[in-house]
């Protein structure tokens, strides 16, 4: 793992730059809550465009750096699984989140699982219903709520924890979010479009743009 940070950190984040794409967060999976040893990485494009342009130069680009990359993360990683997806409206760009000093010591990352063809629908409701009632009072920031067009039943969520390490409670603020009567609304407006999720806690690495 140290070997693999230390690889993105020296080569990779300057190739991404140089391809225009911009980081939104580096995190590696906490102990006690999703697989280890493990990193999750979103990265921001302008369009699809781009990230055509991107895969061209992969591919067929005179320059060899990003090919390079590519074929060598063998040397550390053994698999990985990646989406091309679509911001919500409250999602934060990274410029946005330079501009706001955007920081959470842990975030929780939830893999939504959801009715075919809901995901934006999902995450439209989690915002209005989750978020500005129950997660935003109780200290959660917005990192990322993201949905692809190819997982029809999958939306993913990345929620900022705390911005200091004495701000983080991944079960709620003062009284437990269980006996909130807007957490039990959102549970039973969630369970119409959800069907299931999966949670993990990420830690920020060094270099994370959310730090």
């Amino acid at each position: 793992m140290s070997a693999l940070l230390e690889a993105v950190e020296r080569d990779f984040l300057p190739i991404a730059e140089t391809y225009g794409m911009r980081q939104v967060g580096y995190w590696q999976v906490a102990p006690g809550l999703g697989t280890i040893p493990e990193t999750v990485s979103v990265w921001e494009l302008d369009d699809f465009g781009h990230y055509v342009d991107v895969v061209r130069q992969r591919f067929e680009g005179p320059r060899a750096d990003l090919g390079q990359w590519f074929d060598g993360v063998g040397e550390w990683v053994e698999s990985s699984e990646s989406l091309l997806c679509f911001p919500s409206e409250l999602t934060p760009t990274v410029a946005q989140i330079r501009e706001r000093n955007l920081r959470a010591k842990l975030c929780s990352h939830e893999m939504i699982h959801v009715q075919p063809a809901r995901q934006a629908e999902y995450l439209r409701l989690a915002e209005e219903m989750w978020f500005r009632r129950v997660a935003e009072p109780a200290g959660r920031s917005i990192v990322g709520l993201y949905w692809s067009p190819w997982k029809n039943t999958r939306a993913i969520c990345i929620w900022g924890q705390g911005e200091e390490w004495e701000n983080v409670n991944p079960f709620g603020k003062e009284e437990a979010w269980v006996a909130d009567t807007d957490f039990e609304i959102w549970q039973t407006l969630g369970r119409e479009i959800r069907t299931d999720w999966d949670d993990r806690f990420l830690v920020p690495t060094s270099f994370s743009t959310v730090h």
